[in-house]
C-alpha cells in the first residue's frame, strides 16, 4: 500500500510514521461503510503491521554499502537466509525488523563495534520484475527510493502496445496495488519503497491489446528464474 501523505525522506517512512498509518487505516476500517471496504483497509493494517514487525528486507536484496576510509567495506552485499548480510569477513548482521529508512543508522550502529566511527552510506535494493509491453522487461535491482515512473523507464518505457494507466503489482500472483493505485502512484511521485514493494514482485504494465497469454509466457519464465537466483542466494 502507499505511503500516501507521508512527509519523509526518499529512503522510505519512519517507524514513526508507519505506526501512525496504521493506527489510520484501522480506524478506517471501524468505520467502514462496507464490507468490503472493511476488509480491504484491514488487510492494509496487517500489512503494515508486518512490516513493522519484520522490517522491508526479503531475500535476495541487495544492499550497496559505502565505508568512508576503509575500501575494503565497500561492495554490494545480498540479504540471505534468515534476513542477514555479510561483510567482508565480520560476523554476519541481522537485518529482521530493520526498515529502509533505518538502515544506515542501524549498520553504523553494527560496525561500530569492530571500527572506530563509521560512516556509513548505505543504498537498499530491491530486485523487481517489469513485465508486459516495455522496452526492456525483466529483472531489476532498483534503489527503494526510486520513483515507480523511474523504474519503468529504466526498462525501456512503455511500448506502442503499452497502457500505463493498466498497470497493476503482483505478488505471488496476487494483485497487491490496483490499476487506480498505480495511477495515483505515477501522479504523486511515489517510490518503491512507499509502495511496499520487495524481492520478486512484479510491476506489470497493461496492454491495449488482447494479448494476456504473451504476458502470462513472461510472468512464468521470469518467477522461475527469480527462484532459482534464491535458491542458490540461499543454499551457498
Amino acid at each position: 500500500m502507499p505511503a500516501a501523505g507521508f512527509d519523509s525522506s526518499r529512503s522510505g517512512p519512519t517507524r514513526e510514521q508507519l505506526q501512525a498509518l496504521a493506527a489510520q487505516v484501522e480506524q478506517e476500517a471501524r468505520t467502514a461503510n462496507s464490507s468490503e471496504l472493511r476488509a480491504e483497509k484491514q488487510r492494509q493494517a496487517a500489512a503494515i503491521q508486518a512490516r513493522l514487525r519484520d522490517g522491508d528486507f526479503q531475500v535476495g536484496d541487495r544492499i550497496a554499502l559505502t565505508v568512508a576510509g576503509d575500501s575494503a567495506l565497500n561492495d554490494t552485499v545480498v540479504v540471505r537466509a534468515g534476513r542477514t548480510i555479510q561483510i567482508s569477513n565480520l560476523p554476519a548482521i541481522s537485518l529482521q525488523g530493520v526498515l529502509h529508512s533505518e538502515l544506515e543508522g542501524y549498520l553504523t550502529k553494527e560496525l561500530a563495534r569492530y571500527l572506530k566511527n563509521p560512516k556509513v552510506t548505505a543504498t537498499a535494493l530491491v530486485q523487481i520484475a517489469i513485465l508486459g509491453p516495455v522496452g526492456h522487461p525483466g529483472f531489476f535491482s532498483l534503489p527503494s527510493d526510486m520513483t515507480l515512473t523511474d523504474a519503468i523507464m529504466l526498462a525501456g518505457g512503455p511500448t506502442q502496445g503499452g497502457d500505463v494507466n493498466k498497470t497493476v503489482v503482483r505478488r505471488d500472483n496476487q494483485v497487491i496495488q490496483s490499476e487506480k493505485v498505480v495511477r495515483q502512484a505515477f501522479a504523486s511521485g511515489t517510490t518503491l519503497d512507499q509502495l511496499n514493494l520487495r524481492a520478486g514482485d512484479q510491476i506489470v504494465i497493461g496492454e491495449k491489446g488482447h494479448h494476456d497469454w504473451l504476458r502470462a509466457l513472461q510472468i512464468g519464465s521470469l518467477a522461475a528464474g527469480v527462484f532459482v537466483s534464491i535458491y542458490a542466494i540461499t543454499h551457498r
